[in-house]
């Protein structure tokens, strides 16, 4: 027989076991102590159970204590009992419903609500407070009635659309804007506009409002809503009208230049007047626009605009027409006077007047009048056919809308901007090489002839554009064609005194251009050679030479152009390079 040693686990859910040295047997610490806990919370379980059991018959057939219908208590009462009393109160207090805090009070019958209230359904609710759920739940009611009161909402109905819309008539009837303090002005008398209070009901809050009267067996329903404070008050309206009220008492204004008077009545000086908001106050002054209505005949007298001098055309020179000097009033001056003074009981004001002179004025036109001829060109028109003569007349509608413009110095001229907007026959054109008939045929040998005196005036060519083709009535890279809307040829004035632009068209086959000006001391001389020609194409090389005084001060090349071949109406192509290409000279 052998001996083992006894041993003892230990497991983390049995804990310690001490052995029993007399039975030889183990017994479990943790087990005991279990055995000691659950004894007490039996006997408590026990006691709660006679308390409940005792609770309940003691409250048999009454309900608990501490239970409320809206502000009604009834603890103790039997449900008969209950139901006579919150019939008792509904009958009293949910006979109408009351809106009130708002500008305006409402009242509605609870059948036009189609209100209806259960009173048996309501005591049954408070009833089964602490009787009716959950073992817990029931302990918590019974809790909370004896601590406190459990208020049961009533079992109660009624047409919420209704209701609402009833509230939405309320705030349309007192809604409003706040109405500041103000001064109306009638027949040099002032009239304080009194200030009123604004208001904003809240729909949607005071329909919650509705329910929650309701739930506390109340039919009074506070409206939700704001109140607005209008930004200026009574007292401010009326400081602001004893004080426009003076200012028009003090007798009339009286506006006086160059020994001329103008009076404002009491009632004028009325319309003038202005009432600003300020920090709750009504600054009192003047209106600018108004003041220039009521004293407009003052302003017709003393406004006078300048004439500017202008140039005339007379024969073979250009005279001037004498400019005029205008007057004007200091405005803002007269403005600032008279508000200051017209409230310290001034009633005698000067008008400030100051003399403007014109941009051109008769000196600066005679100084600046163009005398003498620098630069001309003619072109032949009679060499482009036209049976019915459109053409030409489209060339004397261009040219006499050029004839007599005057430009200033540093003015660009446009060729487009004048001549496009007329009215024109439809006649030959070039469009890609190609003879064709569109409105305005024969405008660019208009511009062409006033390109070239240009030229020849010594101004600077701003824009300019050659033909597709070579024409006959132009030397080619001479020419300067334009096309509504694209192509333009312009120029600008950069002489120091004004240039006159004159084109006719004569009945000697020829159309003119001249341009007069001040003598600038230039010589211009130009010319234009090939520098080759093919059946495809035509190159043709312009050279300008310009003298200042009898220094020469360019020498050279002025562009180079190319030329394509002509496509007439009735189909002919004309090549670049054509013997019957007439070749028009320098100057015809």
């Amino acid at each position: 027989m052998s001996l083992k040693k006894s041993k003892v686990r230990v497991s983390p859910e049995e804990g310690f076991r001490v052995r029993n040295t007399a039975s030889g047997s183990y017994k479990h610490r943790r087990k005991r102590g279990k055995r000691r806990i659950v004894a007490p919370v039996l006997v408590l379980c026990a006691v709660l159970a006679l308390l409940v059991a005792a609770d309940y018959w003691t409250n048999s057939g009454e309900i608990y204590r501490g239970v409320a219908v809206g502000s009604v208590d009834l603890g103790g009462k039997t449900p008969d009992e209950a139901r006579a009393l919150v019939e008792e109160q509904a009958s009293s207090d949910l006979r109408e419903i009351r809106f009130t805090g708002a500008p305006e009070d409402l009242s509605l019958s609870t059948q036009r609500l189609g209100l209806s209230f259960d009173a048996a359904g309501t005591v049954d609710d408070a009833y089964g407070v602490g009787r009716e759920g959950s073992v817990l739940k029931r302990l918590g009611d019974r809790v909370m009635a004896a601590w406190s009161t459990v208020t049961v909402p009533p079992v109660v109905d009624y047409n919420r659309v209704a209701a609402r819309g009833e509230i939405q008539n309320l705030a349309a009837r007192v809604n409003a804007e706040p109405r500041d303090g103000a001064v109306n002005i009638s027949g040099g008398q002032a009239e304080v506009v009194e200030s009123r209070e604004g208001y904003n009901v809240n729909v949607d809050a005071t329909a919650a409002n509705v329910d929650e009267a309701l739930n506390a067996m109340s039919g009074e329903v506070e409206v939700v809503g704001e109140r607005q404070a209008p930004a200026v008050l009574t007292p401010a309206a009326e400081a602001a009208a004893a004080k426009a009220q003076q200012a028009m008492a003090s007798g009339p204004v009286q506006l006086s230049a160059g020994g001329e008077n103008w009076k404002l009545s009491a009632e004028k000086i009325g319309q003038t007047l202005s009432f600003t908001p300020e920090g709750g106050e009504l600054r009192v002054g003047l209106d600018q626009e108004r003041f220039r209505e009521v004293a407009s005949d003052m302003f017709d007298d003393l406004t006078v605009e300048a004439a500017e001098a202008e140039f005339e055309v007379q024969g073979n020179g250009v005279s001037v027409v004498e400019g005029q000097t205008g007057k004007q009033i200091e405005e803002e001056q007269l403005f600032g006077n008279v508000e200051a003074g017209l409230f310290q009981g001034q009633r005698n004001f000067q008008v400030p007047v100051t003399v403007t002179e014109p941009e051109l004025t008769t000196e600066e036109a005679e100084a600046l009048k163009p005398t003498e001829l620098i630069g001309s060109y003619r072109t032949n028109y009679a060499i482009v056919p036209d049976e019915d003569g459109e053409r030409a007349e489209n060339l004397e509608i261009a040219s006499s809308a050029i004839n007599g413009t005057f430009l200033a110095p540093g003015e660009v001229f446009s060729v487009n901007e004048v001549a496009a907007p007329l009215e024109y026959n439809k006649t030959k054109v070039i469009i890609e090489g190609r003879e064709e008939k569109a409105d305005g045929g024969g405008l660019c040998q208009v511009s062409s002839t006033l390109y070239m005196a240009a030229n020849y005036a010594g101004l600077d060519i701003i824009e300019r554009h050659p033909h597709y083709a070579q024409l006959p009535y132009i030397r080619p890279g001479l020419d300067a064609t334009v096309w509504f809307g694209s192509l333009d040829m312009k120029f600008e004035n950069t002489t120091d005194g004004y240039v006159l632009l004159q084109e006719r068209v004569a009945d000697d086959g020829y159309i003119y251009a001249e341009i007069w000006g001040k003598p600038t001391g230039k010589k211009v001389e130009m010319d234009s050679e090939p520098e080759y020609r093919t059946p495809e194409e035509a190159k043709w090389i312009t050279y300008q030479k310009v003298t200042e005084n009898g220094e020469v001060i360019f020498d050279g090349e002025l562009h180079k152009d190319s030329y394509k071949p002509l496509t007439d109406e009735k189909g002919k192509v004309i090549a670049a390079d054509a013997e019957e290409l007439e070749i028009a000279p320098v100057n015809p």
